[in-house]
């Protein structure tokens, strides 16, 4: 399907948030999938002209209602199709080649969630959380999300309103590269979920991130025996 971006705004150090129109179509997605962006590139880039985000805002909440724009969210790189992008103006066109993915909430709504997000991999999370709140429903859900520092924490202010309106039972906001953090600071690993997730073990976790993000919270749910675990790996582009 064809879109035309709409807007985009930066939303932490070098992340952009694109808003794409889609007027031909209406999308039918769950929160957490996936679309695949394909861009008459600007600038040459050996892997092609197509890439998958996840989708950053949640599907249409009125009955019937599937939606009329979609929005995705990422880091901006050096390479052909980051540039591209980059370089996008309100009214330039796009394709929408597909859409889909299992990385999605249970359909059990009282099974316990944690949500796991390293940088951009907030944003499957991020359409989820927004789901749950346009339906006023509420989860037993906790969100580990680490990032360098606050100025690389995409979402920030949206995402520290989610505990205290009772959508988030728990937000961690864990800074690997700043000292004068006043939260938890450092990696994610093994001791700081078994130290701040009481009942890990019944919990359902959710990790989405770069590869060796994920990579390395896996292994730590491995050393916890958690073996009820869904992944999600966002690479670089």
């Amino acid at each position: 399907m064809n879109v035309f971006l709409k807007n985009k705004k930066e939303i932490a150090d070098d992340t952009i948030l694109f808003g794409f129109e889609v007027p031909d179509a209406a999308m039918s997605y769950k929160p957490g999938q996936y679309a695949s962006l394909k861009l008459a590139l600007k600038y040459p880039d050996e892997k092609g002209p197509e890439r998958f985000f996840s989708i950053v805002n949640p599907p249409d909440n009125k009955p019937g209602g599937r939606g009329r724009r979609i929005e995705i969210a990422t880091r901006i790189s050096g390479t052909g199709y980051k540039q591209t992008m980059a370089a996008m103006q309100d009214g330039d066109p796009a394709e929408i080649t597909r859409i889909g993915g299992e990385f999605i909430l249970p359909k059990d709504p009282d099974q316990a969630v944690v949500m796991v997000a390293g940088g951009v991999g907030i944003t499957p999370f991020k359409c989820m959380l927004d789901h749950l709140v346009s339906k006023d429903e509420k989860r037993r859900l906790i969100l580990l999300y680490s990032n360098k520092n606050k100025a690389n924490t995409a979402f920030y202010d949206e995402l520290s309103q989610m505990e205290p309106a009772g959508y988030v039972s728990k937000v961690y906001f864990v800074m690997t590269r700043d000292d004068t953090w006043p939260g938890p600071k450092g990696r994610m690993n093994a001791g700081f979920i078994a130290d701040n997730i009481s009942g890990y073990q019944k919990k359902h976790f959710m990790v989405a991130g770069p590869p060796s993000f994920v990579g390395g919270i896996s292994q730590a749910l491995e050393e916890l025996g958690i073996s009820d675990v869904k992944l999600e790996k966002f690479f670089g582009y």
